[in-house]
Formats: C-alpha cells, structure tokens, sequence
C-alpha cells in the first residue's frame, strides 16, 4: 500500500514536466549541425481571447490543443487581433552544452517573449522585448529579434514563444541554429541590404544633383520617392529602428504606413510629371490629382496615431494600405498606357518600370494579408522590385532629359522656321506696301504737283500785272514746288528704286551715289566685289541697310568723306560703311530708329553687325551669310 501511495505522489510532482512535452512525440533533436527546422516539429496557437498565460498553454500542450506548424512554410496568418504561441521542444543528444540562437525575422512585433520549461517544470523568462521597447532592451543586439539558448549535455527543454502582432501581418519567419551560425548568417544579408541601400542612396543624390542643375521638379519629387521607399524598405527590416531612432519604440509600426502612403503619392506625382499628364491629354488627369492627395492624407493618420493608437483605426489602415499599394500601380499603368496610345513614346520607360515595380507590390501585399506564402526573389519580391523600378525609371529620367532636348531643338526649329516665314510675309509685304507708295506717289501725286506747277508756271505771263511783292510771292511758290517735286522724287525713289528689278543691286547703288556726289556736301566711295547672284528680296533687303547706313552718315555724322564698300567672300556678304566724322556712342544711340530699322533687317538675313566709333569716324560692319 506504501508502494502504491509512492508511485502515485513521485507521479503528481513528475506530471509539470513530463505534461510539458504532452504534445511533442517529436523534438527538435540538437546535434553537431548547424541550422534546425522548427516548423517541422512546433505547433501553434491562437490567442483570440487575449488571455493565455504559459501556464494555459503548457495545459493546452498537454491537452493536445495546440495546432501542428506546416513543414517548411513561414507561419503567416495574414492581418490579426489575436496573440499567437509558437512551442516546440529542443534535445540536446551530445554529451556537452551547446550554444543555440533562436531568431524570429519579421524585425516588426509589438510583444515577443520567450519562456522555457525545462525537465524538472521550471518556467524560465528570457526576455521581454518587441518594437514598444527600446532597442536596448534586446536580449541580443540585432535588426531581427535573437534569443540566445544554451542546452547543457543531454538536456530536454520545452520552448514557449509568445508574440503580440495586433494590427500588423501576423508574418513570423523562424529560424533556430548554432549562434555562430546564425550571427554569420546575418553578414550576406546586411551586406545585401547595404548593396540595396547604396543605390537607393545614390539614385536620392542623383536626383537631387539633377534637380540643382535642370530646375526640374521631377527629379526632387523622385527623390523624395526613394527616400520614402528606402525608408519604408529598412523599416521592414528593422535595420531603420536599429540605425536611425532606437530610442524612439512604436514608431517602427507606424512609420512603415507614413512611408507607404507618401510612397504612394509621390510615385502618381512623378508619373504625372513624367509622362506630361495634364487635363487636355488624360481622361484620367482629375482623378489621379484626387487620388495622390488622398495618399498624402492618408499618411496623417499613422502619424496621429503615434499619439493615441486605436486597434480598430489601424486595423482600418492597415487594409487601406494594402489596397492603395495595389490601387497605385494599377493606375499608373492604366495612366501611362492612356499616354502611349496617345503617342507619347517615352511612356514606355515607365510602363517597363511599373511592371518591375507590379510584380514587386503584388508579392508583397498577398504575403502581408496572408494569401501567400513565398518571396520570388530574395531577400524579398518587393526590395527587388523597388530597386529594379527604381533603377530603370533613373535611366528613364536621363532618357526623358535627350527627349525633352531633342523636342525643345525641333519646337525652337520649328518655331524659327516660323519666325522665318513671318518675318518673309512681313518684308514682302513691306516691300509690296512701298512699290504701291512709290508708285501711286508717282503717278498720282507727281501728277498733280506737276499740273500745279504749268499751271502756276502759266500764270508767270501776267507777272507784269502783279505788284513786287505778289511776284516775290509767286516765285517763291514755284520754288515751293519744285522742292515737293524733287522731294517726291527722292522718296518715290527711296521707298522703291527706278528700274530696280531692271538694272539690280549694284548699278542701282551706283546711280544713287553719283547723284549723292553731285547735289550732297559729302563725297561717298562705293566699292564693290559682288559676283555671285542674289535673290531679288534678299537684294532690296541689302539695298535698305546700305541707304539706312548712307542716311545716317549723311544727317548725323558731320563727315566730309564716306566709303561703303560691298563684298562677297567665301558666302558672306561684307557691307562696310566707314566716315570720318564725329562719331557717337553705339550704346547710348542703339535704340534710334535708324539703327533699329538696320539691326532688325540684319537680324532678318541671320547676318551680324559690329560698330566701331570714335572722334576720328565710324565703321559699321555688316556680315551676312547666303544660304
């Protein structure tokens, strides 16, 4: 009866311990290799009532409650309200103490503990930590949360973890390994990230250097983009948390939705600029404008509920998050294929790049609502999409920059082509208005000063019977209009030249300059070398500067000698106007109508002029190209 009574009692104190391993046939077994699964060997649980304590669970462990984990898959359960418990037991089968690393990846869990159970029952905290602690708080100082497990020979622990991933993707990576193996598993992987943040930081500078020198607000909006994703990226990592504020708990949790949603903004922004969206090209101008705001709205609410967090709020943001990353791409293909179809050929830069970026989103998001469960590229689908749009879209930006260049040379062709015609129609008809004005002054006004003149002329026979001063009078008027007459003559003859078309240019110039020499104060030189044909406008345009410059000389130069010299070289034409005179200063006296009318007809044939003056003289220098 004794026995029996000691049996029973040795039983009732074994029954925490042997209870514990109640559901667990199969433990992880330690042995000489380095890496361990524990998916194949853990179960879990889901707390929905958020009361489990690990005395519950070490009941419900040995009530068999607890659900088996998939082989080989990362426990993900997609958004949650519940606290979840992952156990598995490890056997140390050596007969020394091993050092072991467990390690949960997801780098972003409000709560994490960590409780063993050993064989005696002995419940053992190893740590409280999580992103509403300190980094400092960390059992171990890395990006990803590691707790540092030793097993002394031969020994048997159960392994509690308890995670509070409320209002987040219950998206839990583990591993279990040898410390040295896990610690330097982690270098690949920083120098991965490291790898991935140098080009999102040089594509930042890049773009920031860009828009110094262009001006253009593209680059400083992409860049702010990066900077957004580079930020959003490293937040998933914890590597953001541990690098720039590890002092600073719970914002790990919301900066990842400011990111996102500025991200989101942004990117429709770039596109818009990228593409040239505007109201007169795309139906979908006015909703993209709505929609950018709506994101950049959207990122206020994480950042109020830094100051008071509400579960059903962020879970509402959570969910709106996911759909605006999705939502996001779609439109700017939907945009940028509206733009192509448009004939805007540049958009398929971007629309290349927003298939990287596609894929890149839509693994990320049904990973993080829990409809799948697998990355297509490492370290993830989204870092990898991010970085290829990221890199293209760059090299689309110095594409858009020759495409721009190349437009911005064929619009300024183009629009001096037009300044071109323009400014033919202008002079021909100019010149149309002055043969009319020449000829109808001659014919019509010439006319009738001539009549005036016999008639008044007739009148000088009856001169014996006026007094002196009415024959003074009449002299005096004959003489008035024989000036209007030789005025008439001279404009007549300035607005279009006799017999232009019939003698040209040169023998034109020289008629004019014999009868300058015969009635003027002013002795002119005319030299010429012009044997090459012009075309008649571009003649009458030459003839107008050279009576332009022969103008000036004569009422402002006070000169007594003038020498207009007309060359042809090598394609040019060379007009030379030199006196010798007072002189003027060029730049006080630019802006008079004489040399604006020759300036602007040099303007017109692309010719260049440069004027030389002093007390001595002026030189005037007239260059023109013959196309």
């Amino acid at each position: 009866m004794k026995s029996n009574f000691f049996i029973i009692a040795v039983s009732f104190f074994m029954l925490p311990s042997s209870s514990s391993f109640g559901q667990s046939n199969n433990p992880v077994l330690i042995d000489t290799a380095r890496k361990y699964s524990i998916s194949k060997h853990g179960y879990f649980y889901e707390d929905r009532n958020l009361t489990a304590t690990i005395d519950s669970l070490i009941r419900y462990k040995n009530d068999q409650r607890l659900t088996k984990l998939s082989p080989d898959k990362v426990f993900s359960k997609g958004y949650t309200q519940s606290y979840y418990w992952i156990v598995f037991d490890l056997k140390n089968t050596l007969n020394q103490a091993v050092h072991l690393m467990f390690k949960e990846q997801s780098s972003s869990v409000n709560r994490l503990e960590l409780f063993k159970v050993d064989s005696t029952g002995k419940i053992t905290s190893m740590g409280l930590t999580g992103d509403h602690f300190k980094y400092k708080h960390r059992p171990y100082p890395n990006r990803s949360f590691i707790y540092p497990i030793v097993l002394s020979a031969n020994e048997k622990a159960s392994f509690f973890l308890w995670a509070d991933k409320r209002g987040q993707n219950m998206y839990m990576p583990i591993s279990l390994g040898k410390d040295v193996d896990i610690i330097q598993a982690e270098i690949p992987k920083h120098t991965l990230f490291g790898f991935y943040t140098g080009i999102f930081v040089f594509a930042i500078i890049f773009n920031i250097l860009l828009f110094t020198s262009l001006r253009d607000k593209i680059h400083l909006y992409y860049a702010a983009y990066i900077f957004c994703t580079l930020i959003f990226i490293l937040e998933e990592e914890g590597l953001a948390f541990q690098w720039f504020y590890p002092n600073l708990p719970h914002l790990q949790d919301y900066m990842r939705l400011i990111m996102a949603s500025l991200s989101c903004g942004l990117l429709v922004q770039v596109m818009q600029l990228f593409v040239d969206q505007n109201k007169s090209n795309s139906r979908m101008y006015d909703f993209t404008q709505y929609y950018k705001r709506f994101c950049w709205v959207m990122a206020l609410i994480p950042a109020l509920m830094l100051i008071k967090s509400d579960i059903t709020l962020e879970k509402i943001v959570f969910y709106i998050n996911n759909f605006l990353a999705l939502l996001t791409v779609i439109v700017l293909i939907i945009c940028v294929v509206e733009r192509i179809k448009g004939g805007y050929k540049l958009g398929w830069y971007y629309f290349i790049a927003t298939v990287m970026l596609l894929l890149g989103v839509f693994n990320y998001v049904f990973n993080t609502l829990g409809l799948t469960n697998f990355n297509l590229l490492k370290p993830n689908g989204l870092v990898v999409g991010l970085t290829a749009e990221i890199v293209f879209l760059s090299f689309a930006l110095t594409q858009r920059y020759n495409f721009l260049k190349k437009e911005k040379e064929i619009l300024l062709e183009e629009k001096g082509r037009h300044q071109i015609d323009l400014a033919d129609g202008i002079f021909n008809a100019q010149e149309d208005e002055r043969t009319r004005l020449a000829r109808d002054l001659h014919d019509d006004l010439g006319g009738t000063l001539s009549l005036i003149k016999l008639n008044v002329t007739a009148f000088q026979f009856k001169a014996h019977q006026l007094t002196t001063k009415e024959t003074e009078f009449l002299d005096q008027t004959i003489n008035m209009i024989e000036k209007a007459c030789t005025d008439l003559r001279e404009i007549s003859h300035n607005l279009m030249p006799k017999n232009f078309e019939t003698y040209g240019l040169i023998e034109t110039l020289k008629e004019h300059f014999r009868v300058l020499n015969t009635s003027g104060k002013i002795s002119f030189d005319f030299v010429h070398q012009l044997d090459h044909e012009i075309e008649t406008p571009v003649e009458i345009t030459i003839y107008r500067i050279i009576n332009e410059l022969v103008n000036n000389i004569i009422n402002h130069s006070c000169a007594s000698k003038a020498t207009i010299q007309l060359l042809y070289f090598s394609n040019t034409i060379t007009i030379m106007a030199e006196d010798n005179g007072i002189g003027f200063n060029p730049e006080k006296n630019s802006k008079g109508l004489g040399i604006q009318n020759i300036t602007s007809r040099v303007n017109y044939l692309d010719g260049k002029i440069l004027v030389d003056s002093n007390r001595t003289g002026t030189t005037t220098t007239i260059e023109i190209p013959l196309k």
